[in-house]
């Protein structure tokens, strides 16, 4: 039937149809007040439930008649690797066949396959990722994106997420029904690039990281172009320079979450600056709260009881796939407790960081991405990308920032800057430094283009930097241009 669905789309009168029709009931599902949609995702639950507590899986989290939520272990990689990479009849709620295999890279580069159901991957595709590219194009009174427009995306081709939701929503013809999407899904990073910067003006919507557009789209088109959309996914670095791709691309940049592990999750906000709310059909999510960046373990929250300004450590729990209690390693900052424009009350949020390392210092103090983050951003400086590592020279250890800018502060006021937010705002960075009495921060300034370039090598559904003690053979590709750059 789903294939005979986009067959039938195919034929233009259906697909505009079909896409107008999706247009004017786009926002209903949301519209639902907060405490009703979290009556409807506890009933899906419990018939996830009934079909998880046979399966090996199930068994394993203890799933049974009546069991809660809360009462289940949180999970991370480790737990569903041998079921996703050597799985057995029975080990998952649905037939072996009835899945998709996809694969997701990592930040670190380290390869992670998950076995999601075909028909999850289809409802995410018609009820998030549409809707998302949709609402991307509102531009405060109406949606401007029509059947029939140009679609770019930089993203990866199969076994990867979105290569995997694209040739699922083009069907056995490979032609997606509603839109034309380009390039083609097979060429390299910087081949895809490339075409968008030749055929930019032809471009509707582009999906495409910040840091691209930045380094390298904007000074190499030296002009504006007039987008109906643009998803940036990079969140922290389209906040940085919001306004100069706002100028550029003729609208605001917008951001969604979307992992390999959720698939299509979340939909912009219009009225809160790279914003989005999330999908309750998709899956749970429960919150864990960060103080000084440490997760408070014992007090996890479901979505209405999150607070405006707090930052949380998000648990994933699909309602769709096996998925359950997943540590999804990221944060997310709330936002609003809605968005007037789009008349729904659900939280907006903001991707934060990502929570999978730090940098520990002489075991004195510990220090992660959204610290890093946050201190460049206190000191005003403007990154394009960035990553950081921990480097020992005469007994000493010390956080290294390579970091690609175009800011005209000095290395000198740029580690100073760094250094006394740091002393200021964190103890035990302070008892480092009061002990052994040196600055423990030093920057190392990259030519722009730099990431840019890395990326370029790069294959993976969204390509990513590791910002956080990337592994040695990255950082080699990383610098690898850099003559007389030290190491």
């Amino acid at each position: 039937m789903n294939e005979l669905l986009l067959r039938l789309m195919q034929y233009g009168p259906v697909g505009r149809f079909f896409f107008n029709n999706l247009k004017k009931r786009l926002m209903r599902p949301f519209q639902i007040p907060l405490d009703k949609t979290i009556e409807k995702q506890d009933e899906l639950l419990r018939r996830k439930f009934e079909r998880m507590k046979g399966a090996g899986i199930g068994k394993r989290l203890g799933v049974g008649r009546g069991v809660k939520l809360e009462s289940i272990p949180i999970t991370d990689y480790d737990f569903y690797d041998p079921f996703f990479n050597n799985p057995s009849p029975g080990s998952l709620m649905y037939p072996i066949e009835s899945y998709e295999r996809i694969k997701t890279s990592g930040t670190g580069g380290k390869e992670k396959w998950f076995m999601l159901p075909k028909s999850f991957v289809l409802k995410s595709i018609f009820e998030t990722a549409l809707p998302n590219f949709i609402i991307t194009t509102h531009d405060g009174d109406r949606i401007t994106l029509e059947y029939g427009d140009t679609l770019y995306f930089n993203t990866a081709p199969r076994p990867f997420a979105s290569g995997v939701m694209t040739s699922t929503a083009s069907g056995n013809s490979g032609k997606n029904p509603l839109f034309d999407i380009v390039p083609n899904m097979n060429l390299s990073f910087k081949d895809k690039t490339n075409f968008f910067i030749n055929n930019c003006d032809k471009v509707d919507l582009a999906v495409i990281q910040a840091s691209i557009m930045i380094s390298r789209i904007v000074p190499e088109l030296s002009r504006s172009i007039n987008l109906k959309g643009l998803c940036c996914p990079d969140t922290s670095i389209a906040e940085v320079y919001f306004d100069e791709i706002y100028e550029f691309a003729g609208v605001p940049p917008r951001t969604s979450y979307n992992s390999t592990e959720t698939l299509g999750f979340s939909i912009p906000s219009i009225q809160h600056r790279l914003g989005y709310f999330l999908d309750w059909r998709n899956g749970i999510v429960e919150f864990i709260p960060l103080k000084d960046g440490v997760a408070v373990e014992d007090e996890i929250l479901r979505i209405d009881e999150v607070e405006v300004g707090r930052v949380y450590k998000v648990i994933y729990t699909g309602l769709e796939s096996d998925i359950t209690r997943y540590d999804t390693l990221n944060s997310f900052e709330c936002l609003a407790n809605g968005d007037d424009i789009l008349g729904i009350d659900h939280p907006i949020f903001k991707f934060h960081s990502r929570l999978e390392k730090t940098i520990a210092l002489h075991n004195f103090t510990r220090l992660g991405e959204d610290e890093i983050l946050k201190t460049l951003g206190d000191c005003g400086v403007q990154f394009v990308e960035f990553t950081a590592r921990k480097v020992v020279d005469g007994g000493l250890e010390y956080l290294q920032i390579y970091i690609e800018t175009e800011d005209h502060m000095t290395n000198e006021d740029m580690t100073g800057c760094v250094h006394k937010r740091l002393y200021d705002d964190d103890a035990d960075y302070r008892d480092l430094v009061d002990f052994y009495g040196y600055v423990p921060t030093r920057i190392v300034r990259l030519p722009l283009g730099t990431f840019s370039e890395y990326l370029d090598t790069k294959i993976a559904t969204i390509a990513k930097v590791d910002r956080v003690e990337m592994k040695d053979e990255e950082l080699k590709k990383l610098l690898k241009s850099i003559k007389g750059q030290k190491e």
